[in-house]
C-alpha cells in the first residue's frame, strides 16, 4: 500500500495539492484533504436572529410540538437528562411561556454548510471549527444529513462569513443556496 500527495488532476476536480493518493493494489482511491472541503462549500446565512434554551426532560414532548408547528429552521436535540432547543427568537417568544424556568441564550445567527461531501469525510468540521477558533470565534455545530448549520453569536457574523470566504468557502444569498456569489 503506497499513500502520498496525488501526482493528476482527480476526478474530484481538485488539484493535486488538496488530494492525497491511496494505491491498493490496482483499486485506487482519492481522499481529499480537510483543507480542500471548504471549496466546496456554500455558506449560507439565515436571517434571523436564533435562541438556544435547555428545557426541562419532562417538557421534550412539548418542544417536539412547538418545533414540529414551525416552517422555520428549528431543532430539539435530546439526551444525556438534557433537552435543548434551537429555534428563531420571534417564536421562542411566543413558545417560552409553555416552559418552566428554561435556560435561554439569545442572539445567534445560523450558517447552514452546504457542501456535496459523502457522510464519511474525516474533517470537515474541524476545518471550519479551528478557522473560525484562531479569530476567536466560538461555533456551536449542528450536523443534519446534508448540512452542517453553526451557531455563532450575531456579534460574531460578518468575521465568520469573512473568514469561511479566506478559507475558500461562497456565501449563497437568503436561506437556500441557489444563487451564489463570493462573500
Amino acid at each position: 500500500m503506497r499513500i502520498g500527495p496525488g501526482l493528476r488532476r482527480g476526478g474530484c476536480g481538485i488539484t493535486t495539492a488538496n488530494c492525497m493518493a491511496v494505491d491498493v493494489g490496482c483499486v485506487g482511491v482519492r481522499l481529499m484533504k480537510p483543507s480542500a472541503f471548504l471549496h466546496r462549500t456554500r455558506a449560507i446565512p439565515r436571517p434571523e436572529r436564533f435562541v438556544v434554551a435547555a428545557v426541562r426532560p419532562s417538557e421534550r414532548e412539548m418542544a417536539l410540538r412547538v418545533v414540529e408547528s414551525s416552517d422555520d429552521f428549528c431543532a430539539v436535540l435530546s439526551g444525556g437528562g438534557e433537552v435543548t432547543v434551537v429555534m428563531p427568537q420571534e417564536q421562542w417568544q411566543r413558545a417560552s411561556a409553555l416552559f418552566l424556568d428554561p435556560a435561554v441564550e439569545t442572539d445567534f445567527r445560523v450558517i447552514t454548510l452546504s457542501a456535496d461531501l459523502p457522510m464519511d469525510s474525516v474533517g470537515y468540521v474541524s476545518v471550519v471549527t479551528g478557522a473560525l477558533a484562531e479569530t476567536g470565534v466560538q461555533a456551536a455545530v449542528l450536523s443534519a444529513y446534508s448540512f452542517e448549520h453553526l451557531l455563532v453569536r450575531e456579534r460574531d457574523l460578518a468575521r465568520s462569513l469573512d473568514v469561511l470566504h479566506r478559507a475558500g468557502a461562497v456565501a449563497a444569498t437568503g436561506s437556500s443556496a441557489t444563487e451564489e456569489h463570493p462573500i
